[in-house]
């Protein structure tokens, strides 16, 4: 059986570490005082965001009430650790130090060594033209932890962390530090880069297909970024972003024989969709070939999920037989219900074909 993140992570080994770390540099430091606190009535129903958080707020009672002296402490003993427990050192920042700017700033360019993107989202919020100009900076770092922090921190809707809704209104200010990590030598940071201008298509599209053109003018290396960076508007079939890659004919494509078997199939098992796509003579293009679940929710409402199959470029007058497993089996995030679900082919943004299907309960 996989165990729990927060039984996994923020153990008493590291607890038992952290503190005698802290107090070799900060003698005063009173582990009868840290532990008792750290675990109290609440700590084992805590999830491993509430426990990272509550470490925090332990440390902020522990050590000295003067927050740069507090801050000093952590950086002397912060490399002592690595993983996910070392977040703590920048959560501890985000916590108690958004006040004080010209503390923390160095700080958490340290602390990224693990992550410091939810950490600098208040600051961006406080100080945002101070905080913006110094990620500017960190774009150019030789550190490719604080070049990824430069991107990562200011998407506009990062996950599991507070939107930046000054940028869901207006992303301009964080195109100039994009533009300086398009073609970072880390795959790492020009992944990051890639998920916040697919952010910024979220809430404005035309902006994030302006930036794609431009760079892949300037910098055609950028093509599997920008694809990446696009992938919510390709799902889309928006225009604009399928013309960019090639992929927005969808004339001499045709789709025949799809079918689901079964065609009522148990939640909790699976079926086989299978289809053809047909070529016409003469018509050689490049192919998106995608496929549609309507889903039927709790209240009997259907909501689409897109699955991409492939890219490929197909000899005109070719036929290819594609066949793909569909899984029912509920997960973490799809819950399957009962009723007349639905499978779509869609080839270049071009919705092909359609069939019904049942799903029953067991």
């Amino acid at each position: 059986m996989v165990r729990k993140l927060k039984d996994r992570f923020f153990q008493e080994p590291f607890f038992r570490t952290l503190a005698t770390e802290i107090e070799e540099v900060c003698p005063q430091f009173d582990q009868a005082r840290f532990f008792p606190l750290l675990y109290d009535e609440q700590w084992p129903a805590r999830e491993l965001k509430q426990r990272l958080r509550h470490t925090s707020e332990v440390l902020g009672q522990t050590l000295p009430a003067e927050y740069c002296e507090a801050v000093e402490i952590l950086k002397k003993v912060e490399g002592r650790f690595d993983g996910f427990e070392h977040l703590v050192f920048a959560d501890f920042v985000e916590l108690f130090g958004v006040d004080d700017y010209l503390t923390s700033i160095p700080a958490l360019e340290l602390f990224t060594r693990s992550s410091a993107e939810f950490a600098i989202r208040p600051f961006i919020r406080k100080y945002p033209e101070d905080t913006m100009a110094q990620m500017l900076i960190w774009a150019d770092s030789d550190d490719v932890n604080v070049r990824r922090l430069a991107s990562e921190g200011c998407r506009p809707r990062l996950p599991w962390g507070e939107a930046l809704e000054q940028f869901k209104r207006d992303p301009t200010p964080v195109l100039p530090i994009l533009d300086k990590l398009k073609e970072d030598p880390s795959e790492y940071v020009r992944r990051s880069v890639a998920n916040n201008l697919n952010d910024i298509s979220k809430d404005h599209p035309h902006i994030a297909l302006d930036v794609a053109k431009r760079w892949l003018a300037e910098a055609p290396g950028t093509k599997k970024m920008v694809k990446h960076a696009l992938r919510g508007l390709l799902k889309q079939g928006n225009q604009r972003a399928l013309a960019l890659f090639g992929l927005a004919d969808a004339t001499g494509l045709k789709v025949t024989g799809l079918s689901v078997e079964p065609s009522t199939v148990l939640i909790g098992g699976s079926a086989t969709m299978t289809f053809r796509l047909v070529v016409a003579a003469g018509k050689s293009r490049n192919v998106r070939l995608e496929y549609i679940v309507d889903y039927v929710k709790a209240r009997g409402q259907t909501s689409p999920k897109v699955f991409q199959i492939r890219e490929f470029e197909p000899s005109a007058g070719s036929a290819h037989n594609i066949k793909r497993k569909l899984n029912f089996s509920d997960r973490t995030t799809r819950k399957h219900y009962p009723g007349q679900h639905s499978v779509t082919i869609v080839a270049n943004g071009r919705k092909m074909r359609s069939v019904p299907f049942f799903l029953v309960q067991s």
